[in-house]
């Protein structure tokens, strides 16, 4: 079926966002409503009106994939956000959006645990890591010690964490910035927040492998007294959520 769009092809600026793909609805696309909620899973973003029902949404005729940059054509108001992390879920509000504290949806119904390895420890929630760090972990995963890095791992999903002293520099902002002259000019997706006395950065690359694991995310959290180095490798999509979630979470005690 031939869809007639709101906005004609000769309206679309080019710029505005990256051309990555992701998902809209005939709301926004067809009938010219506003963006009223987006969230970012493994695959990327997702674009509804926010008065869709579960029928509509289950409905592949009524979904379609575009470019970043044509929604922001459609509804400027998005572009602000676009750079938020997997698992990030954004409510309409007036001319702009608030976060959803609830996050991108998930399958209520997965349970990686019995997937685990039974011959390691099982953790789950909320770990004190060393004495000065802290994360939460966003299911439950193996752990183990290797190489004298901690990892957490379950099917799909493997983080690496190595945490490190003050051996050369007396602030939070000269580890940061020495991290940062580090980092593979290949790189994409940069993040970089703030956690508590913590500064963080992120980054994901793409490096070979024999296998179909996805681009790796990187991660490191620095305080004036010490820094925590994270490596994530996941298989999929919703891995890749949690790989953010399990990074987003690391907070110094």
């Amino acid at each position: 079926m031939t869809k007639n769009f709101w906005l004609p092809p000769d309206k679309i600026v080019n710029g505005l966002a990256p051309n990555y793909a992701c998902y809209a609805s005939d709301r926004i696309m067809v009938e010219g409503a506003p963006v009223g909620y987006m969230y970012r899973d493994g695959e990327g973003w997702n674009f509804l009106a926010g008065d869709e029902d579960q029928d509509y949404v289950d409905d592949p005729a009524n979904l379609g994939l575009y470019s970043l940059n044509t929604l922001a054509n459609y509804d400027r108001a998005i572009i602000d956000y676009l750079d938020a992390p997997p698992g990030a879920a954004f409510i309409r509000s007036g001319d702009g959006f608030v976060e959803d504290p609830e996050g991108a949806p998930t399958d209520p119904d997965a349970d990686t645990s019995a997937y685990l390895n039974p011959n390691f420890p099982t953790r789950s929630g909320y770990q004190q890591i060393t004495r000065n760090w802290a994360l939460t972990l966003p299911e439950p995963m193996n752990q183990r010690i290797e190489d004298g890095s901690l990892v957490f791992w379950r099917p799909g999903l493997t983080a690496w964490l190595s945490a490190w002293g003050d051996e050369t520099y007396t602030t939070a902002a000269e580890r940061r910035a020495e991290f940062r002259t580090k980092i593979s000019p290949l790189a994409y997706d940069h993040a970089e927040w703030a956690s508590g006395t913590s500064l963080c950065l992120s980054y994901r690359l793409a490096e070979d492998h024999d296998d179909a694991r996805l681009p790796a995310l990187y991660g490191s959290a620095v305080t004036d007294a010490s820094h925590l180095l994270l490596a994530l490798y996941v298989d999929s999509g919703d891995d890749l959520a949690s790989a953010y979630s399990l990074l987003r979470s690391v907070t110094p005690i």
